[in-house]
């Protein structure tokens, strides 16, 4: 402050008349707040600094007076207008058919669950399926299931959208267009006759992993049928590696099973059992349940791993080694 009363204010906006100050302050009651002199003094060149301190544009539609309520309404409720516009597609007619026999078990509002199996990596976890009306909605573990004792992954929480999926084929299709089921089977047994003249030579399935003995009988069948055909498998979620190593020692692609809930030291290398595979439902619960302190053990497991990619796993490691 200067000798006559002179406040000098920063960013070069100029000098403050204290006596202007006390002038405009006179007339109001209760508290006025400023953050700053500048703010205070209210030069046009402060003023320009607030209406272009954010991005280009983002103040366009403030007025001189600032943001009141009405303002912010307005602005909501065409926000809210505006989204509800994508809701206003009209929808093909649909005819509402009636049950000509009502279904006992069907009670419009009440759901129905079934006990059912998905499979992961080759290997079948059961679960729970909830149904409104016939439409699988939800899916929860079965606790009755070994593979699951009542939890679910995000896989099997994810199924039911593959079935309400909009791409999801609709029909058999063959160059691009839609063909039929019968002629379908009638030119696969043309090519089929002509395979089985050759043994099957050249003929090749490629699958997911399975474990189901009927589809592998089939197979069997098939191989009798096609004695020079081969049957590739491939599961992108499955462990090859592990599968190809057990090969290797035992001569067979053996599966490996942990039982973390005999586990008191647990050591992995690179790899994320409590989250990726088939069993990784069942892994966790049993790696949880050693983890409370019950009576008469109050020791818990000890979870050491080793990675080079942050894992699950690794993040529920007592001790982690990057």
């Amino acid at each position: 402050m200067t000798s006559d009363g002179l406040v000098q204010l920063g960013g070069g906006a100029g000098r403050l008349e204290v006596a202007e100050v006390r002038r405009r302050l006179a007339g109001k009651r209760g508290a006025d707040l400023w953050r700053s002199l500048d703010e205070l003094a209210a030069t046009p060149e402060f003023e320009e600094l607030l209406h272009r301190e954010f991005p280009r544009q983002a103040s366009e539609w403030i007025e001189g007076d600032g943001l009141s309520r009405r303002r912010f309404l307005q602005l909501s409720g065409a926000s809210l207008a505006l989204a509800g516009l994508t809701a206003c597609t009209k929808q093909p007619p649909e005819a509402i058919v009636p049950y000509v026999r009502q279904p006992e078990e069907v009670v419009p509002g009440r759901p129905l669950f079934f006990a059912t199996a998905l499979t992961l990596g080759g290997v079948a976890r059961g679960v729970l399926a909830e149904s409104h009306l016939g439409r699988p909605t939800k899916i929860e573990g079965n606790p009755q299931h070994p593979a699951s004792l009542g939890a679910t992954d995000v896989y099997a929480q994810a199924a039911p959208l593959g079935l309400y999926d909009p791409e999801r084929s609709q029909a058999l299709t063959r160059a691009g267009r839609i063909a039929t089921w019968s002629a379908f089977v009638q030119e696969l047994g043309a090519r089929a006759r002509a395979q089985q003249a050759l043994g099957g030579e050249g003929l090749r399935f490629l699958t997911g992993a399975v474990t189901s003995p009927t589809l592998a009988a089939l197979f069997q069948e098939v191989a009798r049928l096609f004695p020079a055909a081969r049957w590739h498998r491939w599961e992108p979620a499955a462990p090859h590696q592990a599968r190809a190593a057990a090969a290797r020692a035992f001569g067979a692609p053996l599966e490996a099973v942990y039982d973390f809930s005999r586990a008191r030291v647990v050591l992995t290398l690179d790899a994320d059992p409590l989250c990726d595979g088939p069993a990784a439902v069942r892994y966790a619960r049993d790696f949880a349940a050693q983890r409370r302190p019950r009576a008469g053990r109050l020791e818990m497991n000890r979870l050491y791993a080793v990675e080079s990619t942050p894992t699950l796993t690794g993040g529920k490691a007592d001790h982690r080694l990057p």
